[in-house]
């Protein structure tokens, strides 16, 4: 018997010295800057009768009646400088009260606290008899401290500037997209980021009314919203991508978290505007934001009633 073997065999030829390569990645960085039109600031609402003119020259001592609804937190709390933690000393209106006492004191009245006045008020006392009691001439009736935010209209956007790049970010040269791109890269990568970011116009409103004491008339009253554009406290950041190439813009990943862009240079050329939404920031930036505009509506305020003593 005759036994016969054969073999067949199947071989792949490759050319000699080939292998097989992975993907090839393109580096791209993209710069987004917030940008919105300045809100118009309206001035102070003043109304002074002619009994202020004629009273308030010669003022020396003033009283300050709080609201009768105030926000309860620490001056560290108020002014953004940090958080609540443990047991705390505070005082209802205090940090704010406070604030508008020195603003007084500075422009040269003899000041009856605040505090001092609803002490007495819980005596069954009225503001002005209290006022009258402690020799104020004049009584600051405070009637609401105003935090508001304001979404931004349309003008609100923003500006996209798109590079060619190596890893670690370093320019090469302006780059247009496509519409296509640019959507595909606004909603994967960018989106993300701009979501976190609070693009409200912050705003302080001060109401108030200056009292004569020994009649009780209304000589005086204030009244003024002070507003702060969201582009003073965040100007954009930037994100360098490494996408897969052939795949436009699909198979990309970010590099590097989202920084502040340097010089404030854009090529509006090759980038875009791009309307935005609102969404919230740290309760500590915000309280900072407001503290300084209450100072600034403050000062105004007490100049603005200050100025009898020069006519």
């Amino acid at each position: 018997m005759r036994t016969g073997y054969f073999v067949l065999v199947a071989a792949l030829a490759l050319p000699l010295g080939a292998c097989v390569s992975g993907p090839t990645y393109n580096y791209y960085k993209v710069s987004s800057r917030f940008v919105s039109s300045a809100q118009a600031q309206s001035a102070p609402e003043i109304i002074a009768t002619p009994a202020y003119s004629q009273l308030t020259p010669q003022t020396t001592t003033v009283a300050i009646r709080a609201p009768d609804r105030c926000s309860n937190a620490t001056a560290s709390e108020v002014t953004g400088e940090a958080a609540t933690s443990g047991t705390i000393i505070q005082t209802d209106c205090g940090v704010e009260m406070a604030e508008i006492e020195r603003a007084l004191t500075r422009a040269g009245y003899n000041v009856v606290s605040w505090n001092v006045v609803a002490r007495e008020m819980k005596l069954n006392n009225s503001a002005t008899d209290v006022a009258n009691t402690l020799g104020a001439q004049v009584l600051f009736q405070i009637n609401s401290l105003e935090n508001s935010r304001k979404t931004l209209g349309e003008d609100a956007r923003w500006e996209r500037t798109y590079f060619s790049s190596d890893s670690t970010g370093a320019t090469d040269r302006p780059l247009p997209l496509p519409e296509e791109s640019r959507t595909l890269i606004d909603q994967q990568y960018l989106a993300p980021i701009e979501a976190k970011q609070n693009l409200r116009a912050y705003a302080v409103t001060l109401d108030a009314n200056a009292v004569w004491v020994p009649t009780g008339q209304s000589i005086w009253y204030y009244r003024w919203t002070l507003g702060k554009n969201p582009g003073d406290v965040f100007n954009g950041y930037s994100v360098v991508l490494s996408c897969v190439d052939g795949y436009n813009f699909s198979q990309c990943t970010s590099l590097e978290p989202a920084k502040k862009p340097g010089p404030k240079g854009s090529v509006l050329a090759a980038g875009e505007s791009v309307a935005v939404s609102a969404s919230e920031r740290p309760e500590d930036l915000q309280r900072a934001i407001y503290a300084d505009l209450f100072k600034q509506v403050v000062t105004n305020f007490v100049h603005s009633f200050a100025s009898a003593r020069g006519k």
